[in-house]
C-alpha cells in the first residue's frame, strides 16, 4: 500500500498530496528560495511530478534563476502561502516544502545545495 502525503496552506482554500516516498531532500540556500521562504534557505523534498494532486485556489509565479532554469513559485492564491517548486531542469519533480505538509516529519535534511548564497548569520 503507497503512502499519502497531504498538505495544504495555513487557510485550507489550496490542497496538495503526493504518494509514495520522496525521492531526496535539499536545502536550498539560493537567493530565490530566501525570498520565497524570509529565511536563510528552503528545505524541500523531490517528488515525483506524476504523484502530484492538487486542489483549490494555487497559483504559480514563475521567474529565471541564476543558472538560467525556469523556476515554478506555487502558492495559495487567497492566502499567499508557498506549496512547492517546480524547475525546467528536472520537469519531473516537484519538491514540496514541508512545511506545507500536514506531518511535516516525513521530511529528514537532506543536501545542501547553493551554498555560495548562504548568509552568514546562518550558522
Amino acid at each position: 500500500m503507497t503512502e499519502t502525503h497531504p498538505g495544504g496552506c495555513l487557510c485550507g482554500a489550496s490542497r496538495f498530496q503526493f504518494e509514495g516516498a520522496p525521492k531526496f531532500a535539499i536545502q536550498c540556500f539560493c537567493r530565490d528560495c530566501q525570498h520565497v521562504s524570509g529565511s536563510d534557505h528552503l528545505p524541500q523534498l523531490a517528488v515525483d511530478r506524476a504523484m502530484l494532486t492538487r486542489t483549490g485556489p494555487i497559483e504559480r509565479y514563475e521567474d529565471t534563476a541564476e543558472s538560467g532554469s525556469t523556476l515554478g513559485f506555487h502558492f495559495c492564491a487567497d492566502f499567499g502561502a508557498p506549496l512547492f517548486k517546480t524547475t525546467s531542469k528536472a520537469p519531473e519533480l516537484v519538491f514540496v516544502y514541508p512545511g506545507a505538509l500536514d506531518d511535516p516529519s516525513v521530511y529528514e535534511p537532506g543536501q545542501n545545495v547553493f551554498e555560495a548564497s548562504r548568509q552568514p548569520w546562518d550558522s
